[in-house]
């Protein structure tokens, strides 16, 4: 987004660049782009900022699109030593045409069309791991997920998203990628643990805690709610998983946890402070 944004700037100002770079830059050597690659490299720069755009879920960029493909095939020139840059532009505007009715479908409610054209994709382009592309895709996988509930939609988003969070370290790959671990295909919801095997249910809790310290929080969430479904009127267990819960982006959950610790001991200064917190 920060590129595109300067290269933005700099189109506005082309002439004038121009100038500088062709007045300057043999005089202290390097070389310098001519005009039509620096709108070709805009075209790419739109195209990545776009990319980032549809995976926070603004779907709305049809015109970006079409000004970024301009760039890339009319305004702009690729040097051989960038045609991969072109390549990369290219396609991923190509991706992002293929998303929009998915996404259509998505807003429609049509969560079983949008899921099979979306699994289709991904069986067949070549280019669902490039980052730009993968970013809109991970979006969409994990709203489906949601809304479907299904063991095949769950799994196809936890398999692509944790694989394209391994290879990429930017902050919304790793958002999903703990948002998705969570959930649990339905045919694979944790047994509940007996109360009365309380050396059990403290081995899970502690488990389940150690992973929270090491910041796995999409680890410790499933064991801190089976100790939860256990005993539901364990504060402490309450408390943990509310701060889980928290981390994870989920804060309607932990209000509601700190609620139900506070309907039974209204003084309790520490789901009070983390309530004070989730209200702001």
């Amino acid at each position: 987004v920060q590129a595109q944004e300067q290269f933005e700037s700099a189109a506005d100002q082309l002439g004038i660049l121009y100038d500088c770079y062709v007045i300057a830059l043999p005089i202290v050597g390097g070389k310098y782009y001519e005009k039509k690659v620096v709108y070709g490299l805009r075209g790419v720069a739109r195209g990545l900022a776009i990319g980032e755009r549809m995976g926070e879920g603004n779907f709305a960029v049809t015109e970006l699109i079409n000004e970024a493909d301009k760039d890339i095939t009319n305004r702009g020139n690729f040097p051989e030593s960038m045609k991969s840059l072109k390549e990369l532009g290219e396609v991923s505007l190509k991706a992002y045409r293929q998303l929009m009715p998915i996404y259509d479908n998505c807003i429609k409610s049509n969560y079983e069309l949008a899921f099979k054209d979306l699994k289709c994709m991904l069986d067949t382009s070549p280019y669902v791991k490039f980052d730009a592309i993968g970013l809109p895709i991970c979006y969409l996988l994990h709203q489906i997920a949601i809304k479907l509930k299904s063991k095949a939609a769950i799994t196809l988003a936890q398999t692509y998203i944790l694989a394209m969070a391994q290879e990429n370290a930017h902050p919304l790959f790793q958002k999903y990628s703990m948002q998705i671990s969570s959930i649990v295909p339905p045919s694979e919801q944790p047994r509940q643990v007996a109360s009365a095997r309380p050396q059990n249910l403290k081995e899970k809790y502690q488990l389940g805690i150690a992973h929270a310290k090491r910041k796995d929080f999409a680890k410790a969430a499933p064991i801190l709610e089976e100790c939860y479904s256990a005993e539901p009127r364990n504060d402490v267990i309450v408390y943990a998983l509310a701060l889980v819960k928290r981390q994870m982006g989920q804060n309607k959950e932990a209000k509601e946890l700190c609620e139900a610790i506070l309907q039974r001991k209204p003084g309790d200064e520490k789901a009070g402070k983390l309530l004070a917190a989730l209200s702001k």
